[in-house]
């Protein structure tokens, strides 16, 4: 009868507290049955999850941020059923438009007008910032996507021991120790990167590898 009671209270508490639940959020490791219900279908739900699983049903002006270990990567650990090199997940929220809200507008339209503005400011000081652990390639032809790095001093040191290449391609404006760096960049991921036409062929050329973007037209 213990158990029961046990059963019988933690599902009121589950439904208690998950009944107003705007930014619900479930993050999962290793492996992992789950047993539910479908509303929309009114059917039992069973499910299987590995690795790093995460379920975000996100309002406006919200966000999550997810930082894993450069050097270690995401690990899973099959003694502790558990992921390893996951550094910090953040869920980020900012100004959202609730019951909550809509209540004290309707009571003190002023305090909820200063509500917004206050958070709006927050969130001004406060913004969206690229993780300390991550970088951008010191090249114009980057699109400032976040590299680690760990990856950076790899393709720096890729550029630097790269012998073979001796010249810069004739119409490119640059010099050999970017080429050579660009070259890098490109072989690791070249969707990461703005081209021109000269710049994409010449790149095609040097490593067999197809621009997967659209190039711009070079300069004559």
């Amino acid at each position: 009868m213990k158990t029961a009671y046990t059963i019988v209270l933690s599902l009121s508490l589950a439904f208690l507290t998950c009944s107003c639940a705007h930014n619900p959020s479930v993050i999962t490791f290793g492996k992992r049955w789950n047993i539910g219900c479908d509303p929309a279908q009114m059917a039992a739900n069973v499910s299987w999850t590995d690795g790093l699983n995460i379920i975000d049903i996100p309002r406006e002006n919200s966000s999550i941020e997810i930082e894993v270990d450069e050097q270690l990567g995401l690990q899973y650990d099959p003694t502790t059923n558990t992921m390893r090199g996951v550094r910090k997940i953040t869920r980020k929220t900012g100004v959202q438009i609730t019951g909550y809200l809509k209540e004290l507008a309707e009571i003190c339209p002023a305090a909820a007008v200063a509500y917004v503005q206050q958070a709006a400011d927050i969130q001004k000081v406060d913004g969206v910032k690229l993780s300390p652990h991550l970088v951008t390639l010191p090249l114009p032809q980057s699109n400032g996507t976040g590299i680690s790095k760990l990856t950076l001093a790899k393709l720096k040191e890729q550029a630097a021991n790269n012998t073979e290449i001796t010249a810069v391609p004739s119409g490119l404006d640059m010099t050999l120790e970017d080429w050579r760096l660009l070259v890098a960049a490109y072989r690791d991921c070249p969707g990461c990167l703005v081209l021109s036409e000269a710049e994409a062929a010449a790149l095609e050329t040097a490593t067999g590898i197809k621009y997967p973007g659209e190039a711009y037209p070079s300069e004559k």
